[in-house]
């Protein structure tokens, strides 16, 4: 049997073993940016491992994890309950990923699924770009600018930085973050307006405007608000009638909601509950507003 091949060009090679969207877009972005040479590529079947090869346009579909060449790089893009047993799988397949960076995608952990790796001389990493990495045709000028939320030890992050930089990705360091807590904010920023976007375009179209009409609608409100936000913060340009203190208006929405959508008051109270509490910590009601907010939205924030 010949000796394994030994990559020893500049460019690191990069193996990736569960290659899925956010992991084929990020490789597809390395390999136009040539930040990286695609080597490996495995996934649960060797017919889907074929397919991601194709997708990224380079690389070599892989069989097993035992099977696949030396490489610089080794990205973990399975989904986040697979993390650890891949690490395992590697640990005992590959011996030795002395000086290697292995890392995965998952927002949701940190180094913890790559405990079985630990003291094997192996860089590793989490790395979390902070945007949806849906979009099949995602280009450098797409990404520029996402937030890449990195953890690591240093020898890893001084690895795994030009790699992010090499696509323009915005640098973000973290240590020792609550990571529960992180993944719900940056879920309930991502997911969550998507589903409530969604819901305002139900109602939009149940008051008697078109499915085109409400999208418009929708879409041009959420791009203002990005604009905004942008501009000045949530803190500072949040508007509207609970900011204003303007009780009636808030009573006609739970009216129009309790006729056309009763199941939805508690959703919009919920996210009302939200503005509220806002609108608090900034100072703009006074206390006897608060107080009739209370009544209408069943609780006020503490």
């Amino acid at each position: 049997m010949p000796p394994e091949e030994t990559h020893t060009l500049s460019t690191p090679r990069l193996n990736i073993i569960g290659c899925g969207r956010a992991a084929g877009s990020l490789a597809r972005l390395w390999l136009a940016s040539d930040a990286v040479e695609i080597g490996d590529v495995l996934n649960r079947s060797l017919p889907s491992s074929k397919r991601a090869v194709r997708e990224i346009g380079a690389g070599k579909a892989a069989r097993t994890i035992a099977g696949m060449q030396s490489a610089e790089c080794w990205l973990i893009g399975t989904g986040d309950d697979q993390i650890e047993a891949v690490a395992a799988t590697m640990r005992e397949a590959r011996p030795d990923l002395r000086g290697a960076l292995v890392f995965h995608l998952a927002g949701r952990f940190g180094l913890e699924p790559l405990a079985p790796l630990a003291g094997q001389g192996t860089c590793l990493a989490a790395l979390h770009p902070v945007r949806s990495l849906t979009h099949e045709q995602l280009a450098l000028d797409d990404f520029a600018g996402t937030a890449c939320v990195a953890e690591g030890a240093e020898p890893a992050l001084d690895r795994l930085e030009p790699l992010v930089r090499a696509i323009r990705g915005l640098w973000l360091p973290v240590r020792g973050i609550d990571r529960g807590l992180y993944h719900a904010a940056v879920s309930i920023v991502s997911n969550v307006t998507k589903g409530v976007a969604w819901k305002a375009q139900k109602w939009l179209e149940h008051a008697g405007l078109s499915e085109s009409t409400s999208t418009a609608v929708t879409q041009q409100l959420l791009a203002s608000t990005v604009e905004d936000l942008a501009r000045s913060g949530a803190r500072h340009s949040i508007t509207g009638p609970v900011v204003r203190g303007d009780t009636r208006t808030i009573e006609a929405h739970l009216r129009a909601l309790q006729s056309a959508y009763p199941s939805d008051v508690d959703v919009y109270r919920i996210l009302a509950r939200t503005v509220l509490e806002l609108a608090q910590e900034r100072g703009d009601l006074d206390e006897d507003t608060l107080r009739r907010f209370a009544g209408l939205l069943g609780g006020r924030p503490g």
